[in-house]
């Protein structure tokens, strides 16, 4: 049984839209024997969740769902403390060869630019981003969604998260074999100007 780890890197936490998303991902990924476990960023960025407690969730995932709401056209703290505590885990078997997809919350605005990012910095990382496997989801969307008009096809809807979930668990099943280039895992935070 494939093992997909769901990080949630907003600030709310279990109590926002972002809450929503995973909602719906979880629903679909119980339809397609596998496993699923939410790792709450905040509960890490609290320290409920040592970095060494966290490194084992993600050894034993097979792929990742990154969730965040949108703040200041970037995501949440919880997520940014995230991808800074797992520096040293780059070129690794953490994540090199992996695969991630990415869902981001936003009322209005910012919330593409905070996708595209995430999805750049993951992949620098080491995991792979399969076709659409990211999304973003916002109070406008939903608000369109509820016309007749056609144009709200062309929205992402939370029916969409279907797709994402499916195109997620195909890419489990691609053989890999990267090679990754030289990082310093010994002292990644070493001063270099001086």
């Amino acid at each position: 049984m494939k093992k997909i780890l769901i990080l949630n890197g907003s600030l709310t936490g279990k109590s926002g839209n972002t809450e929503h998303l995973i909602t719906e991902l979880k629903k679909h990924l119980k339809n397609r024997s596998t496993s699923c476990d939410v790792v709450e960023l905040n509960d890490f960025m609290d320290k409920k969740i040592s970095l060494p407690e966290l490194k084992e969730k993600l050894q034993e995932a097979h792929g990742f769902i990154f969730t965040s709401g949108t703040y200041w056209d970037s995501w949440g703290s919880p997520m940014q403390y995230f991808l800074e505590a797992t520096t040293e885990f780059e070129a690794s078997d953490v994540f090199v060869g992996k695969s991630a997809a990415v869902l981001i919350t936003m009322h209005a605005v910012g919330g593409k630019g905070v996708l595209s990012r995430l999805q750049g910095v993951l992949n620098t990382q080491g995991l792979l981003i399969p076709p659409m496997s990211g999304m973003v989801y916002s109070l406008a969307q939903q608000l369109a969604l509820t016309t007749e008009s056609t144009f709200a096809e062309d929205f992402w809807s939370l029916e969409d998260t279907e797709i994402i979930v499916h195109n997620l668990l195909v890419s489990l099943n691609q053989q890999t074999d990267y090679k990754t280039w030289p990082v310093d895992h010994k002292d990644p935070k070493r001063i270099w100007i001086k």
